[in-house]
């Protein structure tokens, strides 16, 4: 796989190491307590709580949340979004990876980006079979005064 599809992958995963680090954040480092049992090796990993979309949304920006309320029709919000909301951020933001590696196997199938031949358009590299190139590179063109 190429760089660029390495990054692109990367970036897709980058809203799930966000959540994660969200939820460990404020399960483990969020308070004094908290802290002070991290650092006596205290951890209870049972009471560990994973932070659901609609809560982080109504927490960290609940006014968006209140303008998105009032501008879409109700019955489309308690049948599609409000569902959506309740499930766990985590679920929600790997997606976009899961999405990312299905393109990715897709693209693997038929040979286009980030699978394809290492030469590309922006690549200063010819080819074995351009013969132009190689002439270019092998013999110099000499030009001499009549």
């Amino acid at each position: 796989m190429s760089g660029g599809g390495k990054i692109f992958l990367f970036i897709l995963l980058l809203p799930f190491l966000a959540v994660l680090g969200h939820d460990v954040y404020y399960n483990y480092f969020s308070d004094d307590d908290k802290i002070k049992k991290v650092e006596r090796l205290q951890i209870d990993t049972e009471a560990f709580e994973i932070s659901d979309l609609g809560w982080i949304w109504n927490n960290y920006s609940p006014n968006t949340m209140e303008m998105s309320r009032d501008n879409i029709d109700p019955a489309i919000w308690k049948e599609k979004i409000d569902p959506t909301l309740q499930y766990p951020a985590i679920m929600i933001a790997i997606i976009p990876f899961g999405i990312g590696l299905i393109f990715c196997l897709i693209a693997r199938v038929l040979g286009v980006w980030p699978f394809a031949d290492k030469m590309s358009s922006f690549s200063r590299k010819g080819k074995d079979g351009d013969a132009v190139y190689n002439h270019a590179k092998s013999k110099a063109i000499k030009y001499s005064r009549k």
